[in-house]
């Protein structure tokens, strides 16, 4: 007989796979000292906390690159192509071509000046530093809790584009 000491749970049962199955109404096992080694070994937190753990970079990087950055009231792209673009912008500085037409996440045109190139460049520094900053946050605090698995991932981000 395995003894489960109180962690029974959908994650352990997939972890026991076919060593385990209930027939007539009763738990049957093919093999109690493997069972029981499964269920010995099986930390739920540890399991959770992991897996929040990537749920959590994912999302920090869904939306450094693809959530943008806003400046003057305007969202800017912030995949890799056009950080590179943004970039370029910034290094060209006084020689960036007057009338450069610049197509925003909505959209809509703006005209890029060497000035609006550095406030993109620096809005994408500030909105790198602070989803990141919020992904630790939120490592911290999903591995203080009790109950990792229950951790929400996905609020208190700070906002992306059409949030």
């Amino acid at each position: 007989m395995i003894d489960f000491r109180g962690k029974e749970c959908a994650e352990l049962f997939d972890r026991l796979g076919s060593l385990v199955w209930v027939e007539n109404g009763e738990w049957r096992c093919a093999d109690d000292a493997a069972a029981q080694a499964i269920v010995d070994a099986f930390d739920r937190a540890a399991i959770a906390r992991a897996e929040k753990w990537e749920a959590i970079k994912a999302e920090r990087d869904r939306r450094t690159i693809t959530g943008g950055y806003q400046v003057a009231g305007k969202w800017f792209h912030s995949d890799v192509f056009s950080r590179s673009q943004q970039i370029g912008m910034v290094m060209l500085g006084a020689s960036l071509p007057a009338g450069l037409q610049w197509k925003t996440m909505d959209g809509s045109f703006v005209t890029m000046t060497p000035t609006l190139a550095q406030q993109v460049f620096g809005a994408a520094a500030a909105s790198d530093a602070t989803i990141f900053g919020t992904a630790e946050a939120k490592r911290m605090a999903m591995e203080a809790s009790a109950t990792p698995w229950d951790y929400n991932v996905l609020a208190g981000w700070p906002p992306i584009f059409g949030e």
